[in-house]
């Protein structure tokens, strides 16, 4: 192993009486790329907040550079040199690509003028390094695509001569193309001695990019391994404490009438046409490459956007929602990709959270002893833990909040469920848990049509596949022995 430029011996973390971390012992060599994987809940996130001095370790000691040192915040962190880009990118939209990067050192001059032409030299240096010289750093950040402002991330890191990167489900927006080049810079950075924290719920990413490997379950380490001595397989027993079986057999072919209808839709943007129909039992599933319209189908059926042309039937009878409102009483509901922007309410409690959908999906009113029970009823059901149900969501571990919200989806009974990206950034127990809640809703007649970035996730789960294409339908079949290679040939058919 590399020397070390971080140590960690014995940190512990607890909130109230939770113990979220116990005695960690970590080290991370300079010019290493240390993948840190875990299930939700498993104290990763605590323990790179720590690490960037965004929280304050209990007990314990951390050695930066061979010295010991506590960092009181985050802006210490920063300019020790350990950068934290997190999941949820902190780039500001309405500025321009070079003030993101310099941020708070923008050179002034002895007036207090900014040399924007040497700012944006600078910039342009920066970037190139990334490989993402053919940015303009005069771009307003908001107009960049999110592989885009991460690559401005990165090199915002480099202009603070990051020592340590933590990089936090760096490609979970991102296509395989665009993950290779970000794959590219990390190790641009290991030939140049900086060591990076590398978390993901990807393993094949892992086994690609990383150098180690470190498993965290119940906030400690339970396997510390160098790539070359272990296998997805033990990972994955690692992190469950369980061999886990990757993915449920696929469901049964459509049963009844058909529930829904699409004929011809058409957003006059984004997707079209696309027909399809969606039969009780069914799960029908959406995949294709990022852009490809997936999202906005999603919403055209559940009344967030309005088709240009073309008609959608429920139960044979013309019933396009005339909003998201219409949709949820009609008994539609849709669980939106990324949970925080779209998703969960954070200032509310998981409770308040879960029972919101259902006060507005019908004139039946809930009282509160009616809706603890309501809340409490999904909580067992779906696996939810939370130590309070009163607490905010917001403390929840990513895949806690994702069954929150798809609780909340649930307790409106819905006869068509509508799931986007329903996994996203949650860890392999979770899938798990999600999967056999799908495949329990079809059992009992539930439509549900999910999207998935995931192929293997697809064919694994859905027993209809619809492929989109650049908004356009590229294929429609039954999941019969359906192979990789046809599935991603109908994505690619019109790139």
């Amino acid at each position: 192993m590399p020397e070390p430029i971080l140590s960690l011996r014995g940190v512990s973390k607890a909130f109230d009486r939770n113990r979220v971390l116990n005695e960690v012992d970590l080290d991370v060599g300079a010019g290493e790329v240390l993948a840190l994987l875990g299930e939700n809940g498993a104290g990763k996130s605590t323990l790179v907040n720590i690490v960037s001095g965004s929280l304050r370790r209990d007990n314990g000691t951390i050695a930066w550079e061979g010295r010991p040192v506590v960092f009181h915040d985050a802006a210490e962190g920063i300019r020790a040199g350990i950068i934290h880009i997190h999941q949820e990118l902190s780039i500001i939209s309405s500025l321009s690509v070079m003030e993101n990067l310099f941020i708070g050192d923008y050179a002034a001059g002895s007036f207090g003028l900014i040399d924007r032409k040497a700012l944006r030299t600078r910039a342009q240096a920066l970037l190139a390094e990334v490989g993402a010289g053919h940015l303009d750093p005069r771009t307003e950040a908001g107009l960049l695509s999110t592989a885009e402002q991460q690559m401005v991330e990165i090199a915002k890191a480099l202009a603070r001569d990051a020592r340590l990167l933590v990089l936090d489900e760096p490609t979970a927006a991102l296509t395989p193309h665009e993950a290779e080049a970000l794959f590219r810079v990390v190790r641009m950075l290991r030939t140049r001695g900086v060591g990076v924290i590398f978390i993901s719920h990807r393993l094949e990413e892992v086994f690609a990019i990383a150098d180690r490997i470190v498993v965290l379950r119940d906030g400690g380490v339970v396997s510390d391994l160098p790539v070359a001595e272990t296998s997805r397989e033990q990972v994955i027993a690692d992190m469950t404490g369980r061999i886990f079986q990757g993915f449920v057999r696929p469901a049964d072919p459509a049963r009844g009438a058909p529930r829904l209808t699409v004929e011809d839709i058409v957003d006059g943007r984004h997707v079209g046409p696309v027909s399809f129909e969606l039969g009780e039992g069914e799960i029908l599933g959406i995949f294709g490459l990022v852009g490809s319209g997936r999202t906005e189908l999603l919403e055209l059926i559940a009344g967030i956007r309005h088709p240009a042309a073309g008609t959608i039937r429920r139960d044979g009878r013309p019933a396009i929602p005339a909003d998201p409102g219409a949709a949820w009483a009609s008994g539609i509901a849709i669980l939106p990709e990324g949970r925080k922007r779209n998703g969960i309410l954070p200032d509310l409690s998981v409770e308040e959270n879960l029972v919101v959908a259902h006060r507005q999906a019908g004139p039946a009113l809930l009282g509160r002893p009616e809706e603890r029970q309501l809340a409490a009823d999904y909580r067992g059901r779906l696996g939810i833990v939370a130590a309070d149900l009163r607490q905010p969501i917001s403390s929840l571990s990513g895949g806690n909040q994702q069954k929150v919200l798809l609780a909340r989806c649930l307790a409106t009974r819905p006869s068509i469920l509508l799931l986007d990206e329903p996994t996203h950034g949650v860890d392999v127990r979770t899938k798990s848990d999600i999967y056999r809640t799908i495949q329990a809703l079809a059992e009992d007649g539930t439509s549900v049509v999910f999207v998935s970035s995931e192929l293997p996730e697809v064919l694994a789960l859905a027993s209809t596949v619809l492929v989109l294409s650049k908004g356009r339908q590229a294929l429609y079949a039954p999941n019969r022995d359906l192979a990789e290679e046809t599935v991603l040939a109908a994505a690619f058919a019109h790139s």
